[in-house]
């Protein structure tokens, strides 16, 4: 997980790494305790303080967690990692649109950017609403949709038993 980080000291860089290694574990409390280090010797790095956002909001914080992340992209708006971790903060309590305007806001910057590649692709691609005049959100388009995905699957496992 490469990230752009600006400045900051060789015990901030060292903290930071030891974070995100907790990060990729899955060990968001003990990520948050370097992190939180590392922003005492740096306190405007933005990195760090999205980091930061990204593991209070996994770790349950959802709420504190955003707000968090919104401040280390309001400090510098061109780096798509902060979106990325914006995205995940945002579909952990899930909301699906706005972390999809962050993936796509963040691949656009950078089109090699992998993990904002890889968190769309794990968002999939939505189908076309079942009645296309009414909007996406109506309770009509929301009981049909869930009706034409249950009878996709019972044909999908109807035809995988007729195989064996």
């Amino acid at each position: 997980m490469e990230t752009l980080i600006q400045d900051g000291t060789f015990e901030s860089k060292e903290l930071f790494d030891k974070a995100e290694a907790n990060i990729r574990r899955g060990n968001f409390g003990r990520a948050a305790e370097f992190l939180k280090r590392a922003l005492k010797i740096d306190p405007e790095n933005p990195v760090y303080l999205s980091h930061l956002g990204l593991c209070i909001g996994l770790n349950g914080n959802k709420l504190e967690g955003e707000e968090i992340c919104r401040k280390a992209v309001e400090l510098s708006s061109r780096n798509p990692v902060l979106l990325v971790n914006l995205g995940r903060v945002l579909v952990a309590q899930n909301r699906r649109r706005d972390a999809w305007e962050c993936f796509t806001r963040a691949y656009r910057m950078d089109n090699t950017n992998a993990p904002a590649a890889l968190e769309l692709s794990r968002m999939g691609v939505r189908k076309k609403p079942v009645l296309p005049f009414l909007s996406r959100n109506h309770p009509l388009n929301i009981r049909l949709g869930k009706w034409r995905h249950k009878v996709r699957e019972y044909r999908r496992r109807c035809k995988e038993k007729n195989k064996i």
